[in-house]
């Protein structure tokens, strides 16, 4: 299994900070493999909404929210990923010196037995990339109030504690 654990401080309160983030359509503001996201169920929000991301690639996946603690965390699982055989990802706030400090656990088994074992180290790398340049995105999306407009990896990368 791979684990995937990141942290970003974010200077602004944890409920400007949840307001973005727990509002699950605007991923593609800061996630630049996905073009589109589009909740495929009446509830926008908490556990039992799904969301369907198309991705780059032509690539649609799905998401199931199974965990939601208004303003604090939430936990999705995800479907339909190339060479995934399960994902699951947990997104947590903690107030911290008048800032917030946003985690996210990930935990990933990757298909092909033995062969998706020997991938994991590639695909670690990969995803922490990823992972950086969409943490770095969405802190600018907070902290401005916009997206930013250049590519993400040019944006500085976020301070790991408050």
């Amino acid at each position: 299994m791979l684990k995937i654990n990141s942290t970003a401080c974010i200077e602004a309160s944890q409920e400007k900070t949840w307001a973005v983030l727990s509002d699950i359509e605007n991923i593609p503001l800061w996630s630049e493999p996905v073009i589109s996201a589009t909740c495929t169920t009446k509830a926008k929000r908490g556990v039992g909404a799904v969301r369907t991301c198309e991705l780059k690639n032509n690539i649609t996946i799905t998401e199931r929210w199974v965990s939601w603690q208004e303003g604090h965390s939430f936990t999705y699982e995800g479907y339909n990923l190339p060479m995934v055989k399960s994902a699951k990802n947990t997104w947590s706030l903690r107030s911290e010196n008048g800032k917030t400090l946003l985690t996210t656990q990930a935990e990933v088994v990757l298909k092909g037995g033995v062969f998706g074992r020997l991938l994991e180290p590639l695909m670690g790398l990969v995803t922490h990339k990823m992972g950086a340049d969409a943490l770095a995105a969405f802190k600018y999306l907070v902290e401005q109030g916009e997206p930013f407009a250049g590519k993400h990896s040019s944006l500085p990368r976020v301070p790991v504690t408050c």
